[in-house]
């Protein structure tokens, strides 16, 4: 029997691998900025996290943290991976919330409508619809 692997989560750095594989979080598909959004921007403004599995980077996420009046919200900026078998959704969810469990509040901002079917069955709620009008 072999035993089970065993995932790390480090700090990222915003290099070139990390740009390339942020790029596809950030594609006009999954844009919620209506175009007005910069990754590179986004990106510094947030802390990065590489998950490394045997030494091998399979997901990177940003935590943007805002304090406001009445608390602290946490933002994941961006997430990206890709772990054939697994789940991300389902097996990081839970580290990020274990993460950010000094916050008041956890937020993503998402176009896929299939996220957010997974983020529900995570204990997420709808909380707004954005609309915009371009001028």
């Amino acid at each position: 029997m072999v035993p089970a692997q065993v995932a790390t989560v480090e700090p990222g750095q915003l290099d070139d691998a990390a740009r390339a594989a942020y790029a596809r979080a950030f594609d006009a598909r999954r844009d919620t900025t209506g175009g007005l959004g910069d990754m590179e921007a986004c990106l510094a403004a947030a802390q990065l996290f590489e998950v490394k599995l045997a030494g091998v980077v399979v997901a990177r996420y940003a935590l943007e943290q805002v304090a406001r009046d009445k608390g602290v919200e946490v933002f994941i900026v961006g997430a990206v991976g890709d772990l054939p078998g697994a789940d991300l959704v389902a097996t990081l969810e839970p580290y990020i919330a274990q993460q950010c469990a000094a916050a008041d509040c956890l937020t993503i901002n998402t176009r896929r409508r299939g996220l957010v079917r997974k983020m529900q069955k995570q204990g997420w709620e709808l909380s707004s619809y954005v609309m915009r009008k371009k001028l």
